[in-house]
């Protein structure tokens, strides 16, 4: 009699290898700092665990595939790489530095799930982005995204990596909208 083995499997968000996330040298640096806030995370999905939905309000946690990193933290350093990579504010960190940030990057994720529907899988991430001036908590820039991405077949590491492509692309947008919107960096008293 032979024992089956049942190893599990963790999975991680990171920049696609692909991915350009370097600005031209020519395009302004936005003086002052930006701190990526805290992730705000719908609680379904803070946790180790992957999630599945299979109905509207039916959800299962896979207990053999999970996340690395818990998500809220996975995105957070995901967010710092991409945001020191683009070179878009002279100075960027995460909230655990002593120092006043000029700027604080707040996302909350409300999904981040495969869904599973007739035997086709999508990866699903619905989240907000707000950039925040500090001094007045104003919010200078926001953007909101939900998306549904097909899968080519049920394979945990694609979902990992589409739900990176998403972060990936999202804040792409979001970075491009600050950049259309940089009179607000320069016009405001800090």
């Amino acid at each position: 009699m032979s024992e089956r083995t049942i190893i599990r499997k963790y999975y991680t968000l990171e920049i696609p290898e692909d991915a350009n996330t370097l600005l031209p040298d020519t395009l302004t640096v936005i003086p002052g700092k930006c701190e990526i806030g805290r992730i705000d995370i719908n609680p379904v999905y803070q946790k180790n665990q992957i999630v599945n939905r299979n109905e509207s309000n039916e959800i299962t946690y896979y207990i053999y595939h999970l996340w690395a990193v818990r998500p809220d933290e996975a995105i957070r350093e995901f967010m710092q790489e991409y945001m020191q990579n683009k070179r878009l504010f002279k100075h960027v960190s995460t909230r655990f530095t002593r120092s006043i940030p000029d700027y604080i990057l707040e996302t909350r994720v409300n999904d981040m799930e495969i869904i599973e529907i007739d035997k086709s899988f999508s990866a699903h991430v619905n989240l907000d982005l707000k950039l925040i001036l500090n001094h007045s908590d104003s919010i200078l820039v926001s953007h909101k995204a939900d998306r549904t991405e097909p899968l080519k077949l049920k394979n945990i590491n694609l979902f990992a990596s589409e739900v990176s492509n998403i972060l990936f692309e999202e804040l792409e947008i979001f970075v491009q909208l600050i950049r259309a919107n940089e009179e607000l960096f320069y016009s405001s008293e800090r």
